[in-house]
């Protein structure tokens, strides 16, 4: 059976530490909207913020680049976060 995507978003931003705590705030605002239990946040927001961290180190280093983050919820109360 297909999932139905109920709400989806994306952004981008430069790869700078500064923006990493605008992302996790961003990404869990937006997935709020799924009332998910605080557990749940806690993961979303350490995973974000490890992958961002990890852009930012690893795939850019002293340069900055650009992030590309989306985000897409289902009926399901599933979620699918990419970090690129």
């Amino acid at each position: 059976m297909k999932k139905t995507i109920e709400n989806e978003f994306s952004m981008k931003m430069v790869s700078k530490s500064e923006n990493e705590r605008f992302a996790r705030t961003a990404v869990c605002g937006f997935v709020s909207i799924l009332d998910p239990t605080i557990p749940e946040l806690a993961d979303i927001r350490t995973a974000l913020s490890e992958a961002v961290t990890n852009c930012i180190v690893h795939g850019y280093g002293k340069n900055h680049g650009i992030i590309y983050i989306s985000v897409k919820c289902y009926t399901d109360r599933s979620i699918v976060i990419k970090v690129k």
